[in-house]
């Protein structure tokens, strides 16, 4: 592990990604942990994204901080995902290492330290992951704490059957699976920051600190708690997910039998919401939409499927969906 007084430039450099609109309520206390850590070789890019607020003041006190924050600023508003790609912009050329910390989050001192120690230890590894504290209650990962190191399909498995958590928004990236002309976070997906990771281990292993590092605030003006939770729209981010990497876990036939599996269960959850949801309606439209726009819509037969499933599940001769969502 590189001690906190290893020279700088000794250690690979570290970009931490700030993207930030509107967020005075918490910006300080998220730019202070930065400033807060251990490790030497760390830089802080900030993306304010036409802000409105007092965003512009809070950053302008770190002109001249002790981890240097490099700050973007977007004259009109971007829509998220291309705020949070415009980030890479502003990374140093030698950047090996980047992290993103939301605007509302924050992490333990030691966080970059501890992370940047279990990554070098294997070329290979494409990111690594810790535990974090969700408003007060840290939750178990479920990875074995026998090793820090998984094989990506073996992470992906886990991650399927509900037997390791990967946290999208608290995890060190190898700069290297940056592609040139291809955005890291997809432009038209929810839970991006999980995708990115997802497709990470299609050819890459994964570390994981298996020590609180990180916070994270649920709060009423997340973009969570507006519009992804309301919406439902974690069902569709998993269907998603297993259209996109359910083989490279399971191989190409368990990974077909793992997405029809799923898809009763999705068209099911989305039956009854509709049916018993005050805004039963609008979910219904969003995920008729999201399917229609990967090519994959509900169709006669996916309904007679989705009934024979839930008779079959009632009877005992079938096992119902056992992983999230459930």
């Amino acid at each position: 592990m590189p001690p906190a007084s290893s020279t700088p430039m000794s250690l690979p450099k570290v970009a931490v990604l700030t993207p930030v609109y509107n967020g005075e309520a918490y910006l300080r206390e998220t730019l202070e942990s930065v400033q807060a850590q251990t490790y030497a070789n760390l830089v802080h890019v900030v993306v304010n994204n036409a802000c409105t607020d007092g965003t512009a003041d809070i950053l302008a006190d770190f002109e001249d901080a002790r981890v240097p924050v490099i700050v973007i600023h977007h004259k009109t508003l971007l829509p998220q995902m291309e705020n949070w790609n415009s980030a890479f912009s502003g990374m140093p050329e030698d950047t090996a290492w980047f992290r993103l910390l939301c605007a509302d989050d924050t992490m333990q001192p030691a966080a970059i330290e501890r992370m940047v120690a279990c990554g070098e230890q294997d070329p290979d590894i494409g990111f690594v992951g810790c535990k974090r504290d969700i408003n007060g209650l840290v939750q178990d990962p479920l990875w074995p704490t026998d090793r820090d190191i998984f094989d990506g399909a073996e992470a992906l498995r886990r991650f399927f059957e509900n037997q390791g958590m990967i946290m999208g928004p608290h995890l060190l990236v190898r700069t290297a699976v940056l592609e040139a002309g291809t955005p890291f976070y997809d432009l038209v997906e929810n839970a991006a920051d999980t995708d990115a990771a997802l497709r990470v281990l299609t050819h890459l292993k994964m570390g994981f600190v298996h020590e609180h590092l990180a916070f994270t605030r649920v709060h009423d003006a997340t973009v969570t708690q507006l519009e992804a939770s309301p919406l439902r729209k974690y069902l569709f981010d998993w269907y998603l997910f297993l259209a996109r990497y359910g083989e490279a876990a399971f191989g190409a036939e368990g990974g077909r039998q793992m997405k029809q599996r799923y898809r009763r269960h999705y068209l099911r959850r989305l039956v009854r919401s509709r049916r018993e949801d005050a805004r039963g309606d609008d979910i219904w439209a969003f995920h008729k939409a999201s399917m229609e726009r990967i090519g994959e819509p509900f169709g006669p037969a996916d309904y007679l499927h989705a009934a024979l499933d839930r008779g079959m599940i009632k009877a005992g001769m079938r096992d119902d969906w056992f992983a999230y969502p459930w």
